[in-house]
């Protein structure tokens, strides 16, 4: 691959806005007519499983990289901080004088948030024969198209999905730091510098993700023989048959006044967050809140000393003090003029990652680089070390945060991160 200084130029494929990057000038390579691609439940199990013979009569890929996302709409954040760290990976593969002394495309199709963008993005891919996909942390992505996905043996790496793709068929994978191995991560951090051995739980009700969070939370006090003081939970107002108390955080923050545990856990969003604080410091209640990533919002970080001692989980640091990451985070901001998300960190890698499947893998094609891909143990990325399983799922540790005085402002620092 030569180095190219290119911009992103935008042209249609069976409706949909398909970003090539280019030297200028439109794509060189022949385009088919979009084919409509049977959408539905994901394969049966053992799918995807296949001899030696049967892979080589498969039909190798082009050097072509795609990125699914939504570029426009109200998921537009997302779906930009995906393309930006797989450009910026791309760029430095091509300063590198590419890959196995090919010429690596990357193409960009936008799904505008909406199933059937995915779907058509997904068909032009499949058209241009593209390799591999990195996917945006939406649900359009990450969902609407798995039977396409699946069926024409596309490799697709989501940057963000905290739901399991695996189990939807063999080439739908994910880079992301799993809610488990994240809850695992910050309860042993908690037991072994904190000490602390009695927790309470606070669960929002009506999200789902909330409910499973606080799941993983318990089983891991469990598992280690911690106290579980108290089990909490945030009801809504309109719900039928709901007492007050029920909906009221003042009414559950109450109950932890006896029997109160060292810390409490909350697994609702940054916004609640906000709330359980202030009602925990109104109550004369200063043990500290603990919970995942969405707690570090700015509303959260503007309570400053209200919000001190909040122990959190994460999947990125972008203050580390490691050479790889200080690169990456340089590099971000020169091109981009801002500091990079997880997103885009779990996108860089996910580039990165193919990379290193390309260079394991016998051939181009699909099923050789899905058993590269699947037999990496020890990828070292900006987002941790990586150990892919046969599920296309990922291994790795967490970063942990702590809200602490630093320089006079009070904000998520570091204080534990992956090896």
């Amino acid at each position: 691959m030569l180095t190219l200084v290119f911009s992103l130029f935008v042209f249609t494929i069976g409706g949909i806005e398909v970003f090539a990057k280019e030297g200028g000038g439109t794509p060189e390579y022949p385009i088919a007519k979009s084919r409509k691609i049977p959408m539905g439940a994901s394969p049966v199990v053992g799918y995807g499983q296949k001899t030696e013979e049967e892979i080589m009569r498969e039909r190798p890929r082009e050097p072509k990289i795609g990125v699914l996302a939504p570029l426009s709409g109200d998921l537009k954040y997302f779906g930009t901080e995906a393309s930006n760290g797989a450009e910026l990976a791309s760029d430095e593969i091509d300063a590198l004088g590419g890959l196995n002394g090919m010429e690596f495309e990357l193409l960009v199709a936008d799904t505008g948030g909406r199933i059937n963008g995915a779907r058509k993005g997904i068909e032009a891919f499949v058209d241009m024969n593209v390799l591999a996909v990195i996917g945006a942390a939406t649900g359009e992505v990450s969902f609407g198209a798995n039977k396409a996905i699946n069926d024409n043996q596309l490799i697709m790496i989501s940057a963000g999905s905290r739901r399991r793709l695996g189990d939807t068929g063999p080439y739908n994978c994910r880079i992301t730091l799993d809610d488990r191995q994240g809850v695992a991560s910050l309860v042993g951090y908690l037991e072994e510098k904190k000490k602390w051995k009695k927790f309470a739980l606070l669960s929002s009700i009506l999200n789902d993700y909330s409910i499973k969070l606080s799941a993983f939370f318990k089983n891991e006090l469990i598992k280690r023989k911690m106290e579980i003081s108290h089990e909490l939970y945030l009801s809504s107002s309109t719900m039928a048959y709901v007492k007050k108390d029920d909906f009221s955080i003042g009414a559950q923050v109450e109950k932890l006044k006896e029997n109160t545990p060292d810390a409490l856990i909350f697994t609702g969003d940054g916004r609640e967050a906000v709330e359980v604080i202030k009602e925990l410091r109104k109550q004369g209640l200063v043990i500290p809140l603990v919970g995942s990533e969405d707690i570090m919002v700015p509303e959260f970080i503007s309570l400053g000393k209200q919000a001190a001692g909040t122990i959190v989980y994460s999947g990125f640091n972008s203050e580390s003090k490691k050479p790889r990451i200080r690169s990456f985070v340089k590099a971000y901001k020169k091109k981009f003029g801002q500091t990079p998300s997880r997103l885009a960190a779990l996108s860089y890698d996910a580039y990165y990652l193919l990379v290193e499947s390309i260079k394991r893998a016998k051939s181009m094609r699909p099923s050789h680089l899905r058993l590269a891909l699947l037999s990496i143990k020890d990828f070292q990325g900006v987002t941790g070390k990586t150990e892919m399983t046969e599920d296309g799922e990922t291994i790795k540790d967490a970063f942990i945060f702590e809200m602490l005085d630093s320089g006079g402002k009070y904000k998520f620092v570091g204080v534990k991160e992956p090896n």
